[in-house]
């Protein structure tokens, strides 16, 4: 197996020409005809996961955010992102990230968090092709809910509006999806489930009657990787890929709450 196969393989679940015309999503350090035996799937390429890929023999790490988000004009090993692609190169590694695509494809990111939290009937929410809309499997109060999205993804999100609102259905953005908060209020639920969510933004979402959890970035597109790595797994079982897989339980930081 070939890096060019994974990333045809990823471009057949998610074609990389549906990336948003900022995103950075491909092939990014590497080359496609260089034989793999094992793959690292991560949501970020930090130096704990390259350290990672290297222990675990990996020729290619999959991410979801990709490096070079924004283009760069140089690459210096003393800041963060150059450190990470000094690691790369200097041992012979393959990157590839799916993002934008990802998070729009069909079991991708975001039906991923839906089906994270136990939502039924998902489909897409309004006009939003990042945002999902889902019944919960009975009627409850935000609050229930806020502590049914804690267990699921293992987070400690927090609840804007009436703990005791009484909600049947909602709606998720993984990851910076704040800005959709108007899509979410369109499509009629009484819940909108984010990663991140800006102060101005929530104002507005709580003034259209949504109640809001802001469960984090990383704990919302966690599930979309996850998902992806466990496609790819079966994949390689069925179709007798000579290739090994892991999902690495690091997470890109620390968070303590008292």
């Amino acid at each position: 197996m070939t890096v060019g196969d994974v990333l045809d393989w990823l471009d057949r679940l998610a074609p990389f020409e549906s990336q948003e015309d900022y995103d950075n999503a491909g092939l990014l350090v590497g080359n496609p005809a260089s034989k793999i035996t094992r793959v690292l799937f991560a949501l970020d390429a930090t130096q704990a996961v390259v350290r990672e890929a290297q222990a675990f023999g990996a020729e290619i790490i999959v991410t979801h955010h990709p490096l070079m988000f924004t283009g760069i004009r140089r690459i210096r090993y003393d800041e963060p992102e150059g450190a990470v692609l000094l690691a790369l190169v200097g041992s012979g590694l393959n990157l590839i990230a799916a993002h934008t695509n990802l998070d729009r494809a069909v079991d991708g990111t975001s039906d991923s968090l839906a089906a994270a939290l136990g939502l039924t009937g998902i489909a897409s929410a309004g006009k939003s092709v990042y945002l999902r809309r889902g019944a919960l499997p009975q009627a409850q109060t935000a609050g229930a809910f806020l502590r049914q999205v804690d267990t699921a993804l293992h987070t400690h999100a927090r609840l804007y509006g009436d703990a005791e609102t009484v909600v049947t259905h909602a709606v998720v953005g993984p990851g910076a999806s704040g800005d959709e908060y108007a899509d979410a209020a369109a499509a009629k639920a009484q819940v909108f489930v984010v990663g991140e969510i800006k102060h101005h933004q929530l104002l507005s979402a709580l003034a259209t009657g949504l109640t809001v959890i802001e469960a984090g970035h990383y704990r919302t597109e966690l599930p979309g990787i996850a998902a992806l790595y466990k496609r790819f797994s079966e994949d390689a079982l069925t179709y007798r890929w000579p290739v090994e897989a892991r999902l690495t339980d690091l997470a890109p930081f620390d968070c303590t709450v008292a």
